[in-house]
Order: C-alpha cells, then structure tokens, then sequence
C-alpha cells in the first residue's frame, strides 16, 4: 500500500522532477514511451504519475503498482489523472508480456492492480472487435491468477455452445510466456477435466484429440500456424506437460516482431473460422447423435461382478434398491440424454458385456473431490459416508446410481453389437477403465411409474444471463464474471467487503438469486451478532416442550437444514444445481466460534469432518456461502488470517458511476451536485483516513433528492456513521459539515 503523504510533498516532487529528471535521458520523451499508459496533469505540464509518487515518497518504482491505484491514490490528494493515449492491442499485449513476469515476482496479488487493468483492456479490445461482435456465442475470459499470479496467464475466447470454462473443451487461447519475451496464439484444449478423467493417461488423450482436429486446421501453417502441437514453453512441470499435449495449433509472437493490430485481428479470424467449423461439427455430431430414438445406456467396467451379483440381488430384494458408486462422471452432454430408467451394462474383458443394471436415479459430479451416497439407507457399510476409498484419483467416488435389477448375461453379449454414441463415445475409447461407454440399447427400459417420475424428477430452470445481474446490482460485467467464477470455481465461499452503504447485502441476494436460478427455496439468509452461536448456524442442543417436561434435543441450524434439504431431493454435489446461504455483517459474530468444523470444512470439501453431537459431516461442493463485512467496523480486525484465507474477498467500494446511473433519468443540477459532493466528501474520508472508512452510495440511491432530503440523510445516517469514524479524533469533525461538501443544502435547515 502507498504510505499517504501531504499535497504539498506531491508538489516539490513535481518541482524535483522539473528541475533534475525533466530533462534528462530517461525521461526527455517519456510521453513517447509505450510503457507510459497515464500523465499526471498539473499547471499545464504532464507528469509521469508512478514516478512522482516514488519521489514524494521514496517508495522505489516497482515497489507499487501503477495504473488503477496510483491514480487513486493521486486523485485523493486533488491531482488530475489522464490517460496518454489509448492503447492498441499490439501494446496492450507487449505490455502484458513485458511487466506480468517482474510484477507476478516483486509485487501482492490482489486490489486494483496495474496487471488487472491491461487484462482487462486486452479483453474490452476483443470484446469490441468484429470477431466477437459478429460471433454472439462468443465469451472472452483474462486470467492473471486466483488469490495469487498464475504461471500460465492467458486471454481465451470461448463458443459457449462448446465450453463456458477453460477447463474443459477447445478454444482459442493467448498464452503470455514466463520468460517475458513472446505470447502464442493457439488452439488449444482444456486440461483439467481431461486429467480429472483420465488420470495419468490425460497427456496421451489430449494429443490424440488434437492430432485428430489439427487435420482440419493444415491450411494454417500457409500463414505460418505451427501444426507441431509445440508451444515451446520452458515450463516442464506435469501441468505445462499437459498444455504442451493440448495444443491443436500454435503461432508464437515475439516482442521485437510483434505484427499490427489489423495482422493481429486477421491471424485471430483464421482461427476463429477453424473454431466457428469445429464447434458447428460437434453440434451436428450431437444433434445426428441424439436423432435415434434408440435409448443411451452406459458401460462401465468391473470385473468382480460376476462374484457379487448375488449379494447384490438379495439386498434389492430386501431393499428395493442397491447403491452403486463409480469412480468417474458422467459427461454432461450425456446427463441431459439419460432417460430413467436405463441400462448399465458391465464390461469385464474380452470385448464382451456380462451384466447389466437396471439404473432409476443417478448423481454424478466432475473434479476430484467426490460426492456420498444419497441413498445412505441401501448404500453398503464401506462405502457409506464416504467420497472416496482411498488416496489415488481413481479411488474418489464421482457417480451413484439407485439399482433396482441386476441381470447376469448369458450368453455374454459382444460389445460390438452395440451402437457407439457419436460425440460422446468412439470404438476407441468406448471401453475405457477411466471413464463410462456410451451406446445405444436396443430396446427402452421398462418405464417408472408416474409417481416414481414425480419423486425422481427435479427440474432445473435455465441460468440467468449475466446482463441481469449486471442490471440489478450496477456492478461491471468485469467484475460480477470475476466473483461468479471465482464462486462457482475454486472458492466456494466468498467475501463481499466494503464500508457503510456500498450495496453488500444487495449484491449477495442478487448474486444467491443468479446462482440458484431464481429459486428461493435453495437461498439461506441469516444475520450474525455477538450472541449468534454453533448451535444456530451448524447444530445444537436446544430445549423441547412435551407433556412430561421438557427435554434438549439436538437440533439442526442453518447449515444443516440446508444440507439436510439438499439430501432430500437429491441435489448433493450436483452440477448447476447450487444453494447459497448468505451470512450478512459476519464479522460481527465470533467466527471461530460459530464456525467451528466448518474452518477445515471450507478448504477440505471432498473430506469429512466430525461435529460436536452428531458424528461424520461434509460440506456439499454445490453449497455455496456469500459473507458480507463491513470493513468500517473495528471488529473487522480480528478476523484472523486462517479465515481470510478459505475465502475469496472482493472489495466493494463507493462508487460514483452506479450513483450517476441511478439518477440518470433526472439529469437536474442537484444530481450533478449530488454526485460532486459525494466524490468530495470520499476524498477527504480518505485523506484522513482511508479508503476503508468511506461513505457507500447506497445512502443517496433515492429518487429525486432534493437539498432538503440530502439534509435529511445526512444529519440521520451519514454524520452519526463519520463521528464513529473519528471517536478518538472529535476536533476532526469541523472538517466534515454538510455545507462544504453540497452548499445548495444551507437554506434547507
């Protein structure tokens, strides 16, 4: 963080810049310097702000970053700030290849970075380019890193009809080299749901799969496209290894011969027209595919089966049903195809199937880390509670299913005589240890009974767009895409932080309402204090009435009750299926205390943990938990560092846009005032304090403000809020009357 120095030490470091360095080499022309993004403004001179700042306080240049928060923090001392020029992509993309390996090592993570600033210009120039506009399936996506600086950043451009993650399926990837020197275009493949399915033969699937589209890209290499499948990344670590197998095609940009934005943009639509054929092929694929009226079914193979088929037997008869776990997932084009019930044939060898399941509900789930049994009353003792059996990727439990027949097959039936589902299974891979056939049975399963189906059947509703969330909380599109991946990806549990009044509460029913599809039933909100405790929000005893006494029974809290709902229609680990609780002003309970098991629960999710009363419990990946803080709040201090680490904190500030936008339809002089004062009055909170102790927007959202109700929300819930803020400071409060900050308020007392 930049120590706040006095307007005056920023003025003679303006007066030492003119009288020593102005002149000299290295900063003769800096205007000139591509490097130099912004200018300092002052008395008709420009300045380079990163500089001056270093002077005025002896910071060394690389020791903050520039950009977003140097211009901050020089606004709050009244300077201007504007940028030089705007920048081309071709810059944009230098910079990012020049500054990324210097400022990932010497620089934190996180804030408002100069890294997040040049993403995010790089991703608004391709948002706004003729490829992207003329492509309405097309998402772009910038990663830097999560809670730290990723080795591997990258821009990539994702057909949402073929992949919304970067983790699975092909797109086009820009990928910055850790050596500073170059960044490579490529067609390249998600890694990471291939490794969690194949295991150590995901390097092996990853090249096959590329040598077999590359075939359609040849023409490429005419304008010089690397059809080698290499990268020629120094990075040798398994992660990089499975990069290396993913690429399709490649073409690598130096620095010294970087082209021009228009050979940029044409290298990019040649791709792009290579991506635009391969995602309307596998569509097409799908669509012949699922045309059959032909059943799906499964293969999986296990070759104990012929050993337990009696066992098994014996319980549905005594059960009804017999729970199967499986080691890998079922793929999500197939999830939507399956029809219950449906077969499960198993493979033991020799290219012949020797059983078959009967499957009436199922529950599968990607990543590595597993899910239980829904079904505890008819799932086998060993099995029971558990995500996995053991330490290796094969041993995490990804896939139930409720058997209600198991049929031994004689004679044994070839698996040549059954029809591989396009698109989603080849002769190849169709009998594969790491993951489940698919193919065509050749009659339906007796159908389930329509009350079975009214059990079974749980519809989830479409996603919202994200344009609604952008429309009900007035947040940047930029920033709701960081928090929603950030959520539904590797940190499940997030931080909404800001002083009084910047919308927490509001932003996290909105985003439980996104996340959910618009379901209230699957959202939680509760309100932490002083005197909320375990037995509230996880489980406790509590004091129950009957007619002989009373008696304290353990009874389930908030979290809980979810989970226990969550079980009851099936939603456990389910995809696309998320429930939120929000925990609003967290910080004001003791959060040890009150979170108890949960603290290794948030980061150990495939794992169990054992609660005070009730025994072995984990925490569903599909439950998701929004924490507001309010960073004004002294207590906000003791929340210590093994917490802030389980959760992903965003920073929600005062925000002088979303204020312009709400009032946008008055356009009057007091909104103009409004918004002036209000920028005024943060300034000088922050002069004097800091960015934490601020005033939020929310406090001035009405409609039609005039001098008069200004007045009104000032002397009610704005000055009692900055008397806090100087508790210990009193004679600072003559700095702070309504007056100064909107004079048109005088006559209104």
């Amino acid at each position: 963080m930049i120590p706040l120095v006095t307007r005056q030490k920023l003025e003679e470091a303006l007066s030492e810049f003119d009288l020593n360095l102005r002149s000299s080499p290295e900063f003769e022309n800096w205007e000139q310097n591509k490097a130099q993004n912004w200018a300092l403004e002052h008395q008709t001179k420009k300045y380079p702000p990163k500089k001056i700042i270093s002077i005025a306080t002896g910071l060394p240049v690389n020791g903050f970053s520039g950009g977003k928060e140097s211009n901050d923090y020089l606004a709050t001392l009244g300077f201007t700030v504007n940028k030089l020029r705007e920048l081309s992509l071709r810059e944009t993309l230098i910079l990012i290849i020049t500054r990324y390996p210097t400022i990932s090592k010497t620089e934190a993570f996180g804030g408002s970075h100069e890294i997040r600033e040049l993403f995010n210009d790089a991703r608004s120039q391709f948002e706004s380019s003729q490829i992207v506009q003329t492509r309405p399936n097309i998402i772009v996506k910038a990663s830097y890193g999560k809670g730290g600086w990723t080795s591997v950043p990258h821009i990539s451009l994702l057909d949402i009809r073929e992949t919304k993650t970067t983790q699975a399926g092909t797109y086009p990837v820009y990928i910055f080299h850790e050596d500073g020197k170059g960044v490579s275009l490529k067609f390249g493949q998600g890694v990471k749901q291939v490794e969690d399915e194949f295991g150590k033969n995901a390097a092996e699937v990853l090249r096959n799969r590329a040598a077999e589209i590359r075939l359609t890209c040849e023409d490429l290499a005419s304008s010089n496209f690397s059809l080698s499948g290499n990268t020629d990344r120094r990075d040798k670590s398994k992660r990089a290894v499975l990069y290396e197998a993913s690429t399709i095609v490649s073409k690598y940009y130096s620095i010294e011969s970087m082209p021009s934005d228009e050979e940029l943009f044409l290298d990019l639509e040649k791709l792009m027209k290579k991506y635009d054929g391969y995602v309307d092929a596998q569509i097409a694929k799908k669509h012949s595919a699922y045309k059959s009226n032909k059943p799906l079914a499964l293969i999986g193979t296990w070759h104990e089966v012929n050993n337990e088929i009696g066992r098994i037997k014996e319980q549905i008869s005594r059960d009804g049903h017999w729970a199967s776990a499986w080691s890998f997932p079922i793929k999500e084009d197939a999830i939507q195809e399956l029809k219950t019930p449906f077969n499960l044939y198993i493979y033991a060898g020799k290219r012949k199937l020797v059983a078959k399941l009967k499957i009436d509900e199922f529950v599968t789930s990607r990543g590595n880390q597993g899910i239980e049994s829904p079904w505890s009353e008819i799932t086998d003792k060993e099995f029971l509670g558990k995500t996995k059996i053991g330490l290796k990727k094969t041993d995490v439990l990804k896939s139930w299913f409720k058997v209600s027949d198991i049929e031994k097959l004689e004679p044994n039936l070839p698996v040549d005589g059954f029809e591989t589902v396009s698109g989603l299974s080849n002769p190849q891979n169709l009998l594969n240890q790491n993951s489940f056939g698919y193919i065509y049975d050749e009659e339906p399963v007796e159908q389930l009974t329509t009350k079975d189906k009214q059990i079974f059947a749980k519809v989830i509703p479409e996603s919202l767009p994200i344009e609604w969330l952008v429309d009900k909380t007035g947040l940047s599109k930029t920033v709701l895409e960081e928090i929603v991946e950030s959520i539904l990806g590797e940190s499940p549990q997030i931080i909404l932080a800001g002083p009084p009044g910047t919308s927490k509460t509001w932003v996290a029913q909105k985003l439980a309402e996104y996340l959910t599809r618009n379901r209230p039933d699957q959202a939680r909100f509760v309100q932490f204090h002083p005197s909320y405790g375990y037995e509230s929000f996880i489980e406790g005893l509590r004091p129950v009435n009957h007619s002989s006494g009373v008696s304290f029974e353990l009874t389930p809290g908030v979290v809980k009750e979810v989970v226990n709902a969550m079980e009851k229609t099936s939603s456990l680990n389910k995809i696309d299926d998320e429930y939120v609780i929000i925990i609003d002003e967290a910080n004001r309970a003791n959060l040890p205390r009150v979170l108890g098991e949960l603290m290794f629960l948030f980061e150990y999710r495939n794992q169990k943990a054992t609660l005070q009363y009730s025994g072995p419990f984990s925490l569903p990946s599909n439950l998701k938990f929004i924490a507001t803080m309010n960073t004004a709040d002294r207590s906000i201090r003791s929340i210590d560092v093994a917490l802030r680490r389980r959760f992903d904190v965003f920073e929600l500030a005062p925000d002088s846009t979303i204020l312009a936008n709400f009032h946008k339809a008055e356009q009057t002089s007091t909104t103009a005032d409004l918004i002036s004062g209000f920028e005024s009055l943060n300034e000088l909170l922050i002069e004097y304090l800091d960015r934490h102790h601020t005033i939020g927007h929310a406090f001035f959202m009405k409609r039609d403000l005039s001098p008069k109700s200004i007045r009104h929300i000032w002397h009610r819930k704005i000055y009692p809020l900055i008397e806090e803020f100087f508790f210990d400071r009193q004679e600072m409060l003559e700095e702070f009357q309504i007056e100064k900050f909107w004079p048109s308020t005088r006559n209104n007392a």
